[in-house]
């Protein structure tokens, strides 16, 4: 809708994409920072809403490049904001609750991007424009902030960080044990993301233009995939429980593996089909896995922590479809969908050593593995 309604090419296009993306890691990158110094993300949680909001609300109603562009690097910037921002809450939460919350969470973004294009495809449908579509994303967006000012909130929540340690927000930092066993679960979330891109921007290209399927049957394949994650996370708080977040990161990639190995070999839509579901269960609770185990082993500087696996995740979604992409043009996408099979694979492997430093680390520091 964008590109016709400003007349923009591939390469116009790529580049408002690119500003996007810009705004959102320069922010990712210091927010952490910034929460970890000010007690809380509440105020950057709801800030950051608002100026998303207002910045896609805005973008229809503007003409000429170089707008949209300055309007969807706000949105980016705003975006990156909130996404840290809302990790670090959810985290917060689940330390002071003492409670596996953070997969639920995630199935809130899940369901929301179903019913997103959901409404925008009935909206479309009626004739409904950029205006409609973007204009009414935002008030939603605006509405939806603003309503977080109702929700009555607990001060022991805020301040859950701040008490963990008995020092103060300002000097909280990541000691050298806590930076690499945050920078381990920041390789698997760019692994698990780049794998989660390439299974949602390739899957159903592989359906049509390897298998033969039809383009419904294509769209039908990824409607099955992010259905099987929606409910994957619903279900995925009370599976960590019982086997922790190491072993839902381990289990889960061998799942995503061994499936997509079938898919590759089987060479069948329906095999496919069923190996997507699988997938999607199987891929569904890794980044809700990452960040609470981010968020507790950094816990006074949790804010720091979520800003390093935050920002190599995002990482793994721009760099994952273009990778997948290029080696799909000098080679197949039978290869590229074995590459993303290969990083599942790593996913799986590498949680035997990450299991070792958390004993480690648990060890040095005496704190409870329950969530490990």
């Amino acid at each position: 809708m964008l590109a016709a309604k400003l007349g923009l090419d591939k390469g116009q296009l790529g580049t408002l994409l690119l500003c996007f993306a810009l705004g959102a890691i320069v922010l990712m990158v210091n927010v952490g920072r910034i929460s970890d110094r000010f007690s809380g993300s509440y105020a950057l949680s709801l800030g950051g809403s608002l100026v998303f909001g207002l910045a896609i609300l805005m973008i229809p109603f503007v003409d000429g490049l170089v707008m949209v562009g300055a309007l969807v690097l706000l949105a980016g910037a705003a975006f990156g904001t909130l996404d840290v921002s809302m990790n670090i809450e959810a985290s917060d939460i689940e330390r002071a609750t003492e409670r596996h919350l953070m997969s639920s969470f995630h199935a809130l973004f899940s369901i929301g991007n179903i019913v997103g294009a959901s409404v925008v495809g009935f909206l479309a449908s009626y004739g409904g424009g950029l205006r409609e579509c973007l204009g009414g994303a935002g008030i939603l967006v605006l509405l939806s902030a603003l309503s977080t000012r109702f929700v009555a909130r607990s001060d022991g929540k805020q301040q859950s960080r701040a008490t963990d340690t008995g020092a103060t927000d300002s000097q909280a930092t990541l000691n050298r044990s806590q930076t690499l066993l945050v920078l381990l679960f920041g390789v698997v979330a760019f692994l698990a993301f780049l794998a989660e891109g390439g299974i949602m921007d390739w899957s159903a290209v592989y359906m049509v233009d390897t298998l033969g399927s039809s383009e419904s049957v294509g769209a039908y394949a990824f409607a099955i995939f992010a259905a099987a994650m929606a409910i994957g996370r619903l279900l995925g708080d009370g599976v960590t429980k019982r086997i922790g977040h190491v072993n839902v990161l381990r289990f889960g990639g061998l799942v995503c593996a061994l499936s997509l190995s079938t898919m590759l070999i089987g060479n069948s839509v329906e095999i496919s089909m069923a190996v997507l579901a699988l997938c999607g269960f199987g891929v569904a609770n890794m980044i809700p896995a990452v960040f609470a185990s981010a968020g507790r082993i950094g816990s006074r500087a949790a804010g720091r922590a979520m800003s390093i696996v935050t920002t190599m995740r995002y990482s793994g979604l721009l760099l994952g479809p273009a990778l997948l992409g290029f080696v799909a043009q000098v080679s197949s996408l039978t290869v590229s969908l074995g590459l993303v099979t290969l990083a599942f694979a790593l996913i799986s492997l590498g949680t035997l050593y990450l299991k070792r430093r958390l004993s480690q680390f648990h060890k040095q520091t005496q704190t409870s593995e329950s969530f490990a």
